[in-house]
């Protein structure tokens, strides 16, 4: 668990400081949830990149993320034995997702005639446990049958709004995107 943590806190550091003015851009951070995709549960999401890159006459924002998805371990019988049954006489209760989905995703898109206001098309996967349970008609007690980390494909559009608020000193990232594997996701931030 520590391990995960870790990897997040690297990752959410390189989001961060990627997202810097490298071409006189400005960068942006927000944090969002939602749900309603294949995951099948709520997530949370950090996402950080940079908005009005110039090429040509047009801007456009390239950003990244992390979809954090807690499935938890309560779907899980907490009987179950982490082996399969050890004879042929069981029942299988079906497939699971055990523990976070975590993953990456990848963000660009082009300012339209409304200034501020991006629509985008993001690219990503999650990776996550998958575990079959079974039970056994002899002795009722729960098996993994087996388990394996399977990696989803994500991808989806959005769309994005910079504004500045409250005498200009404020200034608010709003996004709102559709995939398929996080569903709905509505997000918060700043851009600096």
């Amino acid at each position: 668990m520590r391990r995960k943590f870790s990897v997040v806190a690297v990752i959410l550091s390189v989001l961060i400081f990627s997202s810097m003015p490298a071409f006189a851009v400005d960068g942006y951070f927000s944090v969002g949830t939602g749900m309603g995709g294949s995951a099948e549960e709520y997530n949370l999401t950090i996402e950080a990149g940079a908005m009005g890159v110039e090429i040509g006459d047009r801007k456009y924002l390239m950003g990244g993320g992390m979809p954090l998805i807690p499935h938890g371990y309560d779907k899980i019988p907490s009987d179950t034995y982490d082996y399969p049954a050890p004879h042929g006489n069981y029942t299988t209760l079906g497939e699971e997702y055990d523990g976070t989905e975590l993953g990456l995703f990848g963000k660009t898109g082009i300012e339209t005639m409304y200034p501020g206001f991006y629509f985008s098309a993001l690219l990503g996967f999650t990776r996550v446990t998958e575990i079959q349970v079974s039970e056994s008609n002899t002795t009722g007690r729960h098996y993994e049958q087996s388990s394996e980390k399977n990696v989803h494909w994500m991808y989806g559009i959005g769309a994005t709004y910079f504004k500045e608020l409250l005498d200009d000193d404020w200034r608010f990232c709003f996004q709102l995107d559709l995939d398929n594997r996080r569903g709905l996701t509505g997000s918060v931030g700043f851009y600096w």
